[in-house]
């Protein structure tokens, strides 16, 4: 019997695990850092570097960009506010909020409703590939590529357009 259990134990930690089983593990509240965002856009050889400061809690995301032009803004279920002197004003950007969240915070059933998912590497190194699943998300993305341990530490966009943005973290 120990031996059978002993087989499974090493047969799945061989081959993968669910998204489910990362958030016993990754820490999705609570949590800051840095950031340097890389944007490459199609026909550019050139990319778009900026970095700055995050804080992801209270089911919102803190995005203080400081380099090369300070931005500060607070994403949240309700949208996205802009920081002006210390007041929080919404704003109109086209921009999905609750799939943001979702991504940054590996929220299953969310992405489940949108994305194909597909999982690699270890409880301890993993990697998760997302695939749109519904037609306005394939105009956009060809795929999310999201990677971590204990915490997110890159999310890669790659978009139909041929465009790509790279956002990588360091956690404090």
């Amino acid at each position: 019997m120990r031996k059978i259990a002993l087989f499974l134990a090493i047969f799945i930690s061989c081959f993968g695990y669910e998204l489910g089983e990362l958030k016993n593990i990754v820490k999705t509240d609570g949590v800051s850092g840095n950031f340097t965002q890389t944007k490459s856009l199609a026909g550019f050889n050139k990319s778009i570097k900026s970095s700055g400061e995050f804080k992801l809690e209270k089911g919102g995301l803190y995005w203080d960009t400081l380099e090369p032009v300070v931005s500060k803004v607070f994403i949240n279920k309700d949208g996205i506010f802009k920081n002006e002197n210390g007041k929080l004003e919404k704003t109109s950007a086209n921009f999905d909020e609750k799939l943001f969240l979702a991504i940054i915070s590996l929220d299953e059933s969310e992405l489940r409703k949108e994305f194909d998912i597909k999982t690699s590497g270890s409880l301890k190194e993993w990697s998760i590939e997302l695939s749109p699943k519904n037609l306005l998300f394939k105009q956009i993305f060809k795929s999310i590529k999201i990677s971590g341990d204990k915490a997110v530490k890159k999310i890669e966009l790659d978009e139909v357009s041929g465009d790509k943005t790279i956002n990588e973290f360091s956690i404090k």
